[in-house]
């Protein structure tokens, strides 16, 4: 079978390999971000979780703010899911409380899932809530340049907490595409008012929790329909495809959109011993689906990369999400955590990965908003540099086997075995 992904044509998008740029650590991430803040002329949209409330995010928002004051062309996006995003606003420490100051000239969005409505959200407490589904497409675009990640905008993320950075640089089409479907899902979201107030867009006819909520994914999976058919309705040209083709994904299950899931199951349905995968996730909870296929049907060698405990960003957390790093293993880091998520798929003469926010569970699934792009290069010196990607991540793991899962430390304590049973489906 090979690396066929039976993607559309009309879904790819071609690009130079020159063109693609794979950061390495947490700093240059940061640096990444700030110096295209500073520099963007058009167009700033960013799509994350979060964002955090310490020194550096208010560098990262002072730079756009700079921006914002010396450019008046300079249009600004920013969407975070909405349960995140205003978590601990009543301690003044939330996302919403370094945004509030350029909200009266960004346009800020904050997604509610409509899975969160009536007696649930009545009874759930902050970050509890978080479990029922959240945006979590991580996109940064500067002008026509897309930086995909799994990482969010907090300080961690730019300090010690490891994750994958790849930047798409000079793509028009890649950058208008995401920068599209931010908007179609901003305007299904709340917009943040220069007091730190919320109010609903004024696009949106539909109440996320409060509304009809047929009516609202109705109205979200329209918009996204239109964004992903335009990209779709542009003329294949072979002859404009070189070594290197970009397909941007959706993984929004509450909306009908299954695209990674659809593609992952080809892959793994794979019988060429000849292709090798490699598997990242922080929170590596494969859904039965994947495992069925990898174990009944894969023909080829596998590795997998995921957190050992201690590098796993629950690590310490209080309740239930203390319990988390019990359930996963191996990459061990001193001081760092564990975050980068995705794959790589080698064969002979082509190389492949995927690169975005999800973490192939059933939340990815079913739950939250995802977003990913599939590289696929023939381009040896772009392949060598995927290697030496993948190559970095183990690099501070070490093989968990028998030995290992006896060790005290990786002892699962029987409240998680009995637990994980029933709240993996929110992870």
């Amino acid at each position: 079978m090979g690396m066929e992904f039976e993607l559309p044509q009309s879904r790819a998008i071609p690009i130079t390999a020159e063109n693609v740029r794979i950061l390495e650590s947490p700093s240059d991430f940061y640096q990444f971000l700030l110096e295209r803040s500073r520099l963007a002329r058009r167009r700033i949209t960013l799509s994350t979780l979060y964002l955090g409330h310490g020194s550096l995010e208010q560098a990262l928002v002072d730079a756009i703010n700079t921006n914002l004051n010396q450019n008046k062309e300079l249009q600004v996006s920013i969407l975070l899911d909405c349960l995140r995003g205003t978590r601990d606003e009543r301690k003044g420490k939330s996302s919403t409380t370094l945004l509030k100051g350029i909200a009266d000239r960004a346009l800020v969005y904050l997604f509610h899932t409509p899975k969160l409505a009536g007696l649930v959200k009545r009874i759930l407490p902050e970050r509890t809530n978080e479990i029922v589904g959240l945006q979590h497409m991580k996109l940064y675009i500067f002008d026509d340049t897309v930086l995909v990640s799994g990482a969010n905008l907090s300080d961690s993320y730019f300090v010690d907490r490891q994750d994958r950075y790849v930047v798409f640089e000079d793509n028009k089409e890649l950058a208008d595409f995401f920068h599209n479907v931010v908007t179609a899902v901003g305007e299904c979201s709340f917009l943040l008012n220069s007091d730190g107030s919320l109010k609903l867009h004024p696009a949106c006819p539909v109440h996320p929790y409060e509304g009809s909520s047929h009516d609202f994914h109705a109205v979200l999976k329209s918009r996204v329909d239109k964004e992903v058919a335009k990209l779709q309705s542009k003329e294949p040209s072979s002859s404009s495809f070189g070594d290197t083709v970009l397909y941007p994904l959706l993984q929004m299950g509450l909306f009908g959109y299954h695209e990674e899931y659809e593609l992952l199951k080809k892959l793994f349905s794979s019988e060429d011993a000849n292709m090798r995968i490699t598997l990242a996730s922080g929170y590596f909870n494969c859904i039965d689906d994947y495992e069925q296929l990898i174990f009944s049907r894969g023909k080829y060698p596998m590795d997998i990369v995921t957190a050992a405990p201690k590098a796993n960003g629950f690590f310490g957390a209080a309740g239930l999400s203390g319990y988390v790093p019990s359930m996963y293993s191996w990459y061990c880091r001193d001081g760092w955590t564990f975050h980068a998520k995705g794959l790589w798929v080698e064969e002979p003469l082509r190389t492949a990965t995927l690169i975005g926010s999800s973490n192939f569970g059933y939340r990815s699934v079913h739950r939250d908003l995802e977003a990913q792009v599939l590289l696929v290069t023939s381009n040896e010196h772009l392949r060598s540099q995927l290697k030496d990607e993948r190559t970095r991540l183990f690099d501070y793991a070490s093989t968990l086997d028998g030995t290992a899962l006896r060790r005290v430390d990786h002892h699962i304590p029987a409240v998680v075995r009995i637990l994980s049973r029933f709240v993996r489906n929110f992870f």
